[in-house]
């Protein structure tokens, strides 16, 4: 039996938890684990939606199951609160055979919230180069209010600098920043509760 599946919406998320997760043991202390990595052809919509249907012939095949998916675009967001869809789907999870081997983390506003840090690998990943670091033109584009370390619109903050820098947009910069970029200091609340989770499953 393998540790860890993983169920998300789209290719970019694909990308960052490929990434990611070979880091979690060193850099969380948590023990090696396996995992492998599905797509949800209805992306986040489909995932709030039948990610039980998805998961339940691998329930004997996985220790535990991980639903990733964003708060906007899953359909219920205008509806419902983040929590209140975690523990709809954490829920259909649980009756559909996972008991309480599974967690769903709904990331709000939406993955691209993960990629803001400054960070030098961030930048070099999206190919800025332009003498205004990254996060002093979102600053002064206003993207960036006050103190924040987070754009109030993460994804259309994200592809803009990257129509700045002329580079397109591709899963393959999202898992650059993913294996390089440090996330010790990472403030994102869902990111912190992915981790949280992991740490409880595969403890030391």
């Amino acid at each position: 039996m393998k540790d860890l599946i993983v169920a998300v919406a789209d290719s970019y998320q694909e990308k960052v938890i490929e990434a990611l997760l070979p880091r979690v043991p060193i850099t969380s202390g948590t023990k090696e684990f396996t995992f492998d990595i599905m797509r949800n052809s209805g992306h986040d919509s489909g995932s709030y939606n039948d990610s039980h249907e998805l998961l339940r012939p691998f329930i004997n095949q996985y220790r535990f199951a991980l639903v990733v998916f964003d708060f906007e675009g899953c359909g219920a967001e205008h509806l419902k609160t983040k929590a209140e869809i975690e523990t709809e789907v954490h829920d259909l999870l649980n009756v559909n055979g996972w008991g309480n081997r599974n967690a769903v983390i709904v990331i709000q506003p939406e993955l691209e919230n993960w990629l803001w840090m400054d960070n030098p690998h961030v930048s070099q990943a999206i190919g800025w180069e332009k003498q205004e670091s990254l996060y002093d033109w979102a600053r002064n584009e206003s993207y960036l209010s006050g103190n924040a370390s987070k754009p109030s619109r993460p994804k259309e903050t994200f592809e803009r600098a990257l129509k700045i820098a002329e580079t397109p947009k591709s899963a393959a910069i999202y898992k650059k920043i993913a294996a390089r970029a440090s996330y010790r200091n990472c403030e994102d609340e869902f990111f912190k509760q992915l981790i949280l989770k992991l740490q409880e499953w595969f403890p030391l």
